[in-house]
């Protein structure tokens, strides 16, 4: 096994041979250990994997790359990747930098027995399993990766990330005659096994929480005042208005946003922001897989949209800024333009009153799930239970709610916005259906003056 210092080096030694004057080159080292643990009443399954790689490429006016397992084959890529004469004015220069930085957790997976994390696993399980005979199938599932990458490039980028993430998914199914249903849990960012710490005094409200949905109504129907929490806001930012936001998809005319920059798209009221330089979040990092710093993408401003989601090639061909939203799932996957954090800013209003003056309407709890449609701004997203708003107060506890309608339509009609510090989820984003990464979506509470919701 090579040490970082010596993989630096072979790196460095084959970016030098590709000069910046006539076309651009990086080359990435991806190497990631993972574990998942699920059990459920029929299953226990654990899943261990390790991958290293290399990835090198570069852009001679359209992208060439190659991948390759051992650090011996470094040599392929001055026979697949052709050196060009010809200066390429089309990749805008991005300027070197350096960093060499890792996430220290609390308490480190890696010194952590599997044997440790299976029965803690267990332990969660059996407890749920134990507090209410109607709870008939806790479903727990524990994932962990250890994420190192070095990256380096013909602009003078010398870069490397080591990035612990944890992930507890919790999912009580309880049944009381024919009726079944559950609530679920959900935690995970740059963390270590102390993400444990913050679960088990909450155990005894995710069993309750499972067990009142048994006696939850049917949603209203038809279009009311709505108020969405943090998880529902975060499937909005992420699901329905940030894959619009993507700029290969606003390069491939398959996005309902391509002409709207500069452009009202929302309410005075909203600040959505992509900002994979938050600390500890799940879609955090230093860098993205393309050397480019992470920074804070203004995405809009006082409900006018300012910018789209970039790589380095829509940058230089839009005429904007990398913000770091290059990224792939490994060395072996494809690099693509994508979300990291993804969240509405909190406002000025507190959710009491929000609630108050709404004399019938719902909140939406618990985001669940989320349909994007980039190319025709279509909204489709479920929570996974609500609550009736009477009179300006909270009522009667509801089963799921579908939202759907425009996108826009949504966000103009946006007359509220809680005050609540940021809550972000945990999640996966594919790309279609592959290529997953790790990401976060929120914000805080949002009101909506009249929206289409259905039982869900």
């Amino acid at each position: 096994m090579h040490s970082y210092e010596e993989i630096l080096l072979f790196l460095e030694e084959t970016s030098n041979d590709y000069k910046r004057e006539n076309q651009y080159f990086d080359i990435l080292h991806d190497e990631t250990s993972s574990l998942r643990i699920k059990k459920t009443r029929s299953d226990e399954i654990i899943i261990n994997n390790n991958q290293s790689g290399f990835v090198g490429r570069t852009f001679i006016g359209k992208w060439k790359e190659i991948a390759f397992n051992d650090i011996s084959d470094l040599e392929l890529i001055k026979t697949k990747l052709p050196k060009s004469s010809e200066h390429d004015s089309i990749m805008k220069k991005n300027g070197g930098w350096k960093l060499n930085k890792e996430v220290i957790p609390q308490i480190d997976p890696q010194n952590i027995n599997i044997e440790d994390k299976i029965e803690k696993v267990r332990e969660i399980y059996q407890y749920l399993k134990n507090y209410d005979e109607r709870i008939v199938n806790p479903i727990i599932v524990y994932t962990e990766d250890l994420s190192s990458r070095i990256f380096v490039n013909n602009e003078g980028c010398n870069l490397r990330q080591i990035i612990p993430r944890t992930r507890v998914f919790i999912q009580p199914i309880a049944k009381e005659g024919s009726i079944i249903d559950f609530d679920y849990y959900s935690a995970g960012g740059e963390i270590g096994f102390e993400i444990f710490d913050n679960i088990e005094n909450k155990l005894e409200k995710i069993a309750q929480n499972s067990l009142d949905m048994l006696k939850a109504k049917h949603s209203l129907s038809g279009k009311f005042p709505i108020i969405l929490d943090p998880d529902m806001t975060g499937l909005i930012a992420h699901e329905s208005f940030g894959h619009g936001l993507e700029a290969d998809q606003v390069l491939r005319d398959r996005s309902y946003l391509k002409n709207l920059i500069n452009k009202k798209v929302a309410s005075d009221l909203c600040n959505i922001y992509d900002a994979p330089n938050i600390e500890n979040e799940l879609g955090s990092y230093f860098f993205d897989d393309e050397g480019i710093k992470s920074g804070k993408n203004f995405l809009v401003k006082n409900g006018i949209l300012q910018d789209f989601i970039h790589n380095r090639i829509t940058a230089s061909i839009l005429g904007s800024e990398a913000k770091g939203n290059g990224r792939r799932e490994s060395y072996a996957h494809s690099l693509n333009v994508r979300m990291s954090n993804t969240y509405f800013e909190p406002g000025d209003n507190t959710l009491e009153e929000m609630i108050s003056e709404i004399k019938n309407g719902v909140l939406l709890c618990r985001g669940y799930f989320g349909m994007e449609d980039p190319l025709g701004g279509g909204l489709q997203v479920t929570s996974k239970k609500g609550y009736q708003i009477e009179n300006g107060e909270k009522t009667k506890l509801l089963k799921s709610i579908t939202l759907s309608g425009s996108v826009l339509e949504l966000l103009k009609s946006i007359n509220a916005i809680s005050k609540d510090n940021l809550s972000l989820k945990p999640g996966m984003c594919g790309k279609g259906y592959e290529d997953f990464v790790p990401v976060t979506s929120g914000g805080s509470f949002i009101r909506v003056e009249k929206a289409l919701i259905s039982p869900g």
